[in-house]
């Protein structure tokens, strides 16, 4: 996982100038948040052109920086989506206007994909936040033959996962996957100690 020097200066700069905010956008950088981030990259490369990418619940566009970052991989316009508007905004200021990140502000469950720039990726690595009916229409928007990468976990203790999985095979039938290439799973370190399994699924649909 490749992290340009610049791109650590520019969310140090963020933390400083906007305190506010800096305890929620430091929730991205929790050990499993990187760890995550690490297998998911890695899984990418054997795709090494990505070209449009889009990333649903994309929070801080974080994900999307390493994945602009990453020398190797090759993508074109790179859109992190998410529901809170304060992340489009977060985007915004955070990046130059030459990065590829672009924020986003749309609910998963009815968002149209640009002719400009039609999909090739897509990525979701939220799964457990949403309903099985908000899912089930967002996976059926996506274009047939799109690359897409998926990520879920077990842990069901906090209260904004409502839709986790007990193992992986489970986790590929409820998130509907089909012609899948990369199926694993990993341990992430969880509060007070705990530990619990995190999925990830990459296939084309």
């Amino acid at each position: 996982m490749e992290i340009k020097p610049e791109t650590l200066a520019d969310w140090m700069k963020f933390i400083r100038f906007h305190p506010d905010l800096a305890e929620r956008f430091m929730d991205c950088f929790w050990e499993s948040q990187l760890t995550s981030k690490s297998h998911l990259l890695y899984a990418l490369e054997d795709f090494p052109d990505l070209g449009n990418v889009y990333i649903f619940g994309g929070w801080y566009g974080i994900l999307g920086k390493l994945i602009e970052d990453s020398y190797n991989l090759q993508t074109g316009v790179i859109v992190s989506i998410d529901s809170d508007p304060k992340c489009d905004w977060i985007i915004k200021n955070l990046y130059s206007t030459q990065s590829k990140v672009v924020g986003f502000t749309h609910d998963m469950q009815h968002f149209e994909y640009s002719e400009k720039h039609h999909p090739h990726t897509v990525i979701n690595t939220s799964t457990e936040h949403v309903t099985q009916e908000v899912y089930e229409s967002w996976w059926k928007r996506i274009p047939a033959g799109t690359l897409y990468a998926l990520q879920g976990n077990n842990f069901w203790d906090d209260p904004e996962h409502i839709r986790c999985a007990h193992d992986i095979e489970e986790f590929k039938k409820i998130n509907l996957c089909e012609n899948v290439q990369i199926e694993f799973s990993f341990p992430c370190g969880g509060p007070n100690n705990s530990e619990f399994q995190r999925f990830m699924v990459v296939g084309v649909k």
